[in-house]
């Protein structure tokens, strides 16, 4: 069995509130239904399930941004879970993250080939946070989606 591996990477709130938002910005990578048609450097608050992301296991605290890109690109991550005002209680992330992981991917975590990190937007003293769960396979770069592939 894979152990969950959990990495929690909590970047400063200010400094994501710099970051590109979905609000009042173009977002000219995306088409008419949401899906990723071109590589683009996004906030966290602006990744949606779904999205693929370039590197995950390099990532380095704090984390601003993100690079997306259309899952048919190679990419290392792919976003399954994302929730705004989250308590943040470092379980109850765990546990959101591993839950919708399975409902993405089709299969427990634990008994997957893939792992789930989750990125947070606020430090440990804010009592709510922002979360995206990315699933991944450290240093596997993939063209296709995660989604029901029960990987």
């Amino acid at each position: 069995m894979n152990m969950v591996r959990r990495a929690a990477l909590a970047g400063v709130a200010g400094a994501l509130a710099l970051g590109v938002s979905a609000c009042g910005v173009s977002q000219a990578y995306r088409d008419a239904n949401g899906q990723v048609t071109a590589t683009a450097t996004v906030g966290l608050s602006s990744l949606r399930v779904g999205d693929c992301v370039k590197d995950v296991s390099t990532l380095t605290n704090p984390i601003t941004t993100m690079q997306v890109l259309p899952c048919s690109s190679s990419h290392e991550g792919e976003v399954v879970g994302a929730e705004s005002n989250v308590a943040n209680v470092s379980s109850d992330i765990v546990n959101f993250c591993t839950d919708q992981f399975a409902l993405y991917v089709g299969i427990d975590v634990n008994s997957s080939s893939l792992t789930v990190n989750y990125f947070s937007s606020a430090d440990a003293s804010a009592s709510t946070t922002d979360v995206e769960c990315i699933a991944f396979m450290p240093g596997q770069m993939v063209t296709k989606s995660y989604k029901d592939s029960g990987q």
